[in-house]
């Protein structure tokens, strides 16, 4: 079994791109000699992706054994770190790549993860278990594998028979361990689950779970004049002031998933209004540019931006997405091709990065990839 760093070298050498006759360089001019610049282009974007991604697994993987990274805080990464790298994996080999290297790459990491974490339902938190079901959904879908699809689902029923119950009037908790608060990540991350087990099995079992989840995210976390997402509600019913950036790529996601689902423009029009909240960075958001962010956080709100990004008339969020990428890419430390916390200003000299800015700024790239699309 190759290791995800040897899959990319493959890739680089062989061509893994369906695309590889021909260079991001030279891609064909439009009909009417009108040709989007370079900088606009889905594929453009996707090798910038592939480029950080392979910087990425070359500097921070845990050992050519492994196809995991660290994060910095030691040679086994965190389960929470895990699964978003696993997501910039599948970023990476969802469009362009060969199936056959794309389902290596995907089975060495889940192999390796299983390796390191045995039971997934250890993780304390809802919401890693709920991100990790979602990304064995994505590599379901890329390689028509049954073993990814069965897990994703045998995650997400265990959470829905024995995290649901009416404290609160509904929704997930956020943790498994103490029942303290219910979360917005954690229910969002579930609709989102929820939605692709839907498409994936045609049980509408899954939609109804899905709206029920939503609708109670809605009433209890979302401030309907602003579009505001907190990030919980205790068991006392007292709520969180704070919003956390994840939480409103999370709501943006769930709400185009549902929207895509019924066609029901009320989750349209609440995904434009979180939206438009996020990138204005009003209602404690922050700029997505600024280092003083959580990572992860800021990554995981590019990639569900993208999904509204692509809607005709919704070209704002789109030019955002790519602002940001041209900004971190020309910000990129070019000894090792490492991104930093600020998408401004590339790291100084041979600053440590943790290997969490570098991977934001590698899902940044294929977030404008699919805006671009």
């Amino acid at each position: 079994m190759k290791s995800i760093a040897a899959v990319f070298v493959v890739l680089a050498a062989l061509g893994g791109c369906k695309s590889s006759d021909r260079t991001h360089e030279e891609l064909p001019s439009d009909p009417a000699g009108q040709t989007a610049g370079i900088e606009e282009r889905e594929l453009y974007w996707h090798q910038r992706g592939t480029d950080a991604a392979k910087a990425i697994w070359s500097k921070y993987r845990v050992s050519n054994d492994v196809a995991l990274i660290g994060d910095g805080e030691g040679d086994t990464p965190s389960f929470g770190f895990a699964v978003e790298s696993f997501n910039l994996l599948l970023d990476s080999v969802s469009s362009f790549w060969r199936t056959d290297l794309a389902a290596e790459a995907i089975s060495a990491y889940y192999n390796d993860l299983a390796s390191v974490y045995p039971d997934r339902t250890a993780s304390a938190s809802n919401y890693e278990i709920l991100r990790w079901a979602t990304a064995c959904l994505r590599a379901s879908r890329v390689t028509r594998n049954k073993v990814y699809l069965d897990e994703g689902r045998s995650l997400y029923d265990a959470i829905w028979l024995g995290q649901v119950d009416n404290a609160l009037d509904g929704g997930i908790w956020g943790r498994n361990d103490v029942k303290s608060e219910k979360s917005a990540g954690a229910n969002l991350s579930a609709v989102v689950a929820a939605i692709s087990l839907y498409y994936s099995t045609q049980d509408v079992k899954y939609l109804l779970q899905a709206r029920r989840l939503y609708k109670w995210t809605v009433q209890k976390l979302v401030n309907p004049s602003t579009g505001a997402v907190y990030a919980w509600i205790a068991a006392d019913g007292s709520r969180a002031e704070n919003v956390l950036t994840s939480d409103a790529g999370l709501f943006i996601s769930a709400s185009m998933r549902l929207y895509r689902a019924t066609g029901s423009g009320v989750y349209l029009s609440n995904a434009k209004k979180t939206a438009d909240l996020l990138v204005a960075g009003l209602g404690g958001f922050s700029s997505m540019s600024s280092a003083n962010i959580d990572s992860v956080s800021r990554g995981i709100a590019m990639r569900c931006l993208a999904e509204l990004a692509r809607r005709p008339g919704c070209e704002k969020y789109r030019e955002y997405i790519l602002s940001n990428a041209r900004s971190a890419w020309t910000s990129r430390r070019l000894s090792d091709g490492i991104n930093g916390p600020d998408w401004t200003q590339p790291p100084l000299g041979e600053e440590v990065v943790p290997p969490r800015h570098a991977v934001a700024a590698a899902v940044l790239y294929f977030s404008a990839s699919r805006a671009c699309r």
